[in-house]
């Protein structure tokens, strides 16, 4: 536990730079609050501070049971701290300070933050951060953990290390080396784009971290709308595309190895269900009972309704355009979510392939059941062990839903309401929640329910960035006796 020790404390102080650049904002613009920030970061230097000489001489490495708890850590411990500042500058409690934090850092979205009045800009900026953050511990962590165990049949660890050039020991600060040098300029990237069609600096920098981490909090309690015109809607997504794909294919992409990145099929099917999905979506504005709307804008509205969806952004050309599609596709999209190693949501595009694929082999036995056929999806070969890691992840991924929709139930008017809110939140795209679907005019906001039931959609949403089996395999006992 000396490595977890030593990386959090790395994490925290990392934490309190950023609480520093906020306080500093709130001090230029003579905000209320900077000293609270400036307080909180003195707090998390101290503390990180203590913990780093207690340890920077003990030796240690992260190995897989350290890694996971690091990860663990992370994304239960850092919405703590980040709760503090949240409720001493706005007229939210600590439970609902905390449960927004919770929500901006796993880019579910914005729960109540929007709804307040007099809300002081360096907070919004913390809860921006939290989400961009959000998204850079979302890649590090199926990068330098998930992807090396394996978790639910990821591809295998020789894949990613041949395509970082890295060492089988790899670890959490290698993988930072790589990634966040892709992840930032991405987001710089956007910004300047952003910036270059006519949105604010503030605004852009904000809309850039919530396209790059796949996050629904924006900048505007009026989202996307509030920035109108054509060319936002096509920076934005163009890079929420980037989001939800594979880092390793945009290595792939920016390094001119064409040839390997067209035989990443997963991200190819990405982009081809968020067209086939975006026509259906510009149909049904264009022509259906919601179709008010030109030939153009419709389909840019449903294309970006589309990639919205699949990269489980939340983002909404226009208010309820979630709506104008089947409630049931809306929620086998962001069950599915976008490509393994992006910042989406989701049980991801590669397993619902490999469980694609293996159906399809199963069904043609019984017309051949002496034939040989390859498990391949794309170049990846998929083992047996490969497989089985898949169905699991499914299977928990279903137990776990059903076992939250029924612990939430007692607080929502039906069951519906239940299965969508546990969906959103294990999905990490809270605004699908929010939309108002046709049955859904008694359906009470987040903010409203009672405490238990916004701890466990909370439960739900960092269940759903660790993506289950962390958790489950840090309950288990013989993973501590090794």
């Amino acid at each position: 536990m000396i490595a977890v020790a030593r990386h959090s404390a790395v994490a925290a102080g990392v934490m309190a730079v950023f609480l520093l650049i906020v306080s500093l904002g709130a001090l230029l613009r003579n905000e209320a609050g900077a000293d609270v920030y400036i307080m909180t970061a003195l707090l998390t230097v101290f503390g990180a501070g203590a913990v780093h000489l207690a340890v920077r001489n003990r030796g240690g490495r992260l190995d897989r049971r350290a890694a996971y708890s690091f990860l663990v850590l992370m994304w239960v411990g850092v919405p703590v701290i980040a709760a503090f500042p949240v409720a001493a500058t706005t007229s939210l409690s600590p439970m609902q300070a905390w449960f927004e934090t919770v929500s901006a850092f796993t880019t579910t979205g914005a729960v109540r933050i929007h709804e307040l009045e007099d809300v002081p800009r360096a907070t919004l900026a913390w809860l921006l951060t939290l989400q961009w953050g959000g998204g850079l511990l979302t890649l590090l962590g199926f990068v330098a953990v998930l992807g090396p165990a394996g978790i639910g049949g990821l591809p295998d660890r020789s894949m990613r290390l041949d395509r970082f050039g890295g060492t089988e020991a790899q670890e959490i600060d290698d993988a930072l080396r790589q990634v966040l040098p892709l992840y930032l300029g991405a987001t710089i990237a956007c910004a300047l784009a952003l910036f270059a069609v006519g949105v604010r600096g503030f605004d852009a920098i904000g809309l850039a971290g919530a396209a790059l981490s796949t996050g629904g909090l924006m900048p505007d309690a009026d989202g996307i709308p509030a920035y109108g015109h054509f060319s936002v809607k096509l920076v934005m997504m163009a890079f929420m595309l980037v989001g939800g794909t594979s880092v390793l294919w945009h290595r792939l992409l920016l390094t001119r190895r064409f040839r390997l990145a067209m035989g990443q099929q997963e991200n190819i099917a990405l982009l081809a269900v968020c067209l086939v999905v975006g026509i259906l979506a510009a149909s049904l504005h264009y022509g259906g009972p919601f179709g008010h709307l030109s030939l153009p804008v419709a389909i840019t509205d449903g294309l970006f309704t589309a990639v919205s969806l699949v990269t489980t952004t939340g983002a909404q050309p226009y208010g309820d355009a979630f709506a104008t599609l089947p409630l049931a596709l809306v929620l086998a999209l962001i069950f599915i979510g976008g490509a393994t190693f992006s910042t989406t949501g989701g049980i991801k595009m590669y397993r619902a392939g490999i469980m694609m694929l293996q159906s399809f082999l199963e069904l043609e036995r019984l017309v051949q059941p002496h034939a040989v056929r390859m498990r391949k999806l794309g170049q990846q070969n998929v083992s047996l062990q490969m497989m089985k890691g898949i169905w699991i992840m499914f299977g928990v991924a279903c137990t776990v839903t059903a076992a939250l929709t029924a612990a939430v139930s007692p607080a929502m008017p039906s069951f519906a309401a239940a299965f969508v809110a546990v969906m959103s939140a294990m999905c990490n795209i809270g605004p699908v929640y929010a939309t108002g679907w046709p049955d859904a005019g008694n359906w009470p906001e987040w903010s409203t329910l009672p405490a238990y039931a916004q701890i466990i959609l909370a439960l739900a949403m960092i269940l759903g960035r660790l993506e289950i089996l962390v958790v489950l395999g840090l309950a288990n006992f013989t993973l501590w006796r090794r």
